[in-house]
């Protein structure tokens, strides 16, 4: 961005009054003071909803004002938020700059930036069951079912990125973008091909002829940050059309700057589905889980029994198959893996969005998930732990 020679005159005359504000703002507009896992020194600081371009540019002036007349060796501002419905940043500093930053009555509120990871537990041995269960009423289901489509939906598959070099995707699967500074352009993991697999892969894939698009905000261990999460989200929102779904398998301690991203997103018009994730606790108290209008999934195992893992609570929408599933993986383009975890019931009800979108015409992210709870077997888990008692289902078996 580049700064106007009058906004530039605004930020020095707005300067002083900055740097003569009391720290102890910092407190009060700093969410998660206490939050213990988090990345060191790096903040989301949030702007207010009415804020414009021009007191946005003004702002980022002043900090860097302030950066400059300290001898830091942080980073400063990283990334810039600008969705329709949320705009902030990114910024790495100290205490003392944190609580002059606070004191701008342009920012809302400021959290410490929480790390992030993907929500797949360790390999088992199984075999595939999730698709015969998602297209049948009954559990232990030996088919599958669905109706044959051309499928025009794009899913944007969200963590450590999808590989498009297997077999898998036939061809329909592309990269976006790339969110891990210095890391290659590929799923490191393994995690990000098999929900991709589950999504929409060709054996594996509950609808598996939609469009999958890889962005990639975890690191070959699995791990992240809110704020390299919520610069994927802005691109997905600034880059998919509306009947795009977002499949995000991954979770953090609550963030609302993290849930009001996501929330800019839905708006939209993109359907983003989340991971309830892996404590067996409720999903209120984690991020994305929590963000009101996400499709939030808890994991099933073949028995329609809420998982010994899965997050629980009145945030959940719904439940998918999450134990012993088995996906596609990285190390060549047949790898196979089986693996359990709240992120692999999440791409079940992703797949199942896009499906729905495509063969249903579906116009918004509210009708989908109306959809897919209308269609959904109820009353069949026998353990929801005051969550709703769903079980995803695609409407056509018996």
């Amino acid at each position: 961005m580049k700064f106007t020679q009058n906004l530039i005159a605004l930020a020095a005359c707005f300067l002083p009054l900055i740097a003569g504000a009391p720290t102890t703002q910092l407190h009060s507009k700093v969410q998660n003071p206490h939050a213990q896992n988090v990345v060191p020194n790096s903040y989301i600081v949030v702007f207010k909803k009415d804020i414009d371009s021009a007191t946005i540019e003004s702002e980022y002036a002043s900090v860097n004002q302030i950066l400059s007349r300290r001898d830091s060796a942080h980073k400063g501002i990283g990334s810039k938020y600008d969705l329709e419905h949320f705009k902030g940043y990114q910024i790495e500093a100290d205490v003392a700059t944190i609580g002059h930053i606070a004191s701008s009555p342009q920012v809302a509120y400021i959290e410490k930036d929480g790390k992030m990871k993907a929500n797949a537990l360790t390999t088992r041995s199984g075999a595939p069951w999730g698709l015969n269960n998602i297209s049948h009423k009954q559990s232990n289901s030996t088919n599958s079912i669905s109706h044959r489509m051309t499928n025009s939906t794009t899913d944007y598959t969200y963590d450590d990125s999808a590989g498009s070099d297997t077999t898998e995707f036939a061809g329909r699967a592309t990269w976006g973008k790339n969110f891990i500074v210095g890391s290659k352009d590929t799923d490191e993991n393994g995690h990000g091909t098999h929900c991709a697999g589950t999504i929409g892969g060709a054996t594996f894939g509950v609808s598996n002829k939609a469009k999958l698009v890889a962005v990639k905000v975890l690191d070959g261990e699995g791990s992240g940050s809110n704020a390299g999460v919520i610069a994927g989200i802005e691109w997905v929102g600034k880059n998919a059309g509306p009947k795009s779904v977002l499949s995000m398998s991954l979770g953090g301690e609550k963030s609302d700057a993290l849930n009001a991203a996501v929330e800019s997103t839905i708006k939209a018009g993109i359907t983003v589905v989340v991971a309830a994730g892996n404590e067996n606790a409720d999903a209120s108290n984690s991020s994305p889980a929590s963000a009101p209008n996400a499709i939030t999934v808890g994991a099933i195992d073949k028995t329609n029994t809420r998982a010994e893992f899965s997050n629980f609570g009145p945030v959940l929408d719904v439940f998918a198959p999450g134990v012993d599933v088995l996906s596609a993986w990285i190390g060549n383009n047949t790898a196979v893996n089986t693996i359990s975890g709240t992120s692999m019931a999440t791409p079940h009800v992703a797949g199942l969005s896009a499906y729905l979108i495509g063969l249903e015409n579906l116009e918004t992210p509210a009708a989908v998930v109306a959809r897919i709870q209308s269609l959904a077997s109820k009353g069949v888990i026998p353990n929801p732990e005051n969550s709703k008692n769903l079980v995803a289902y695609n409407g056509n078996g018996a």
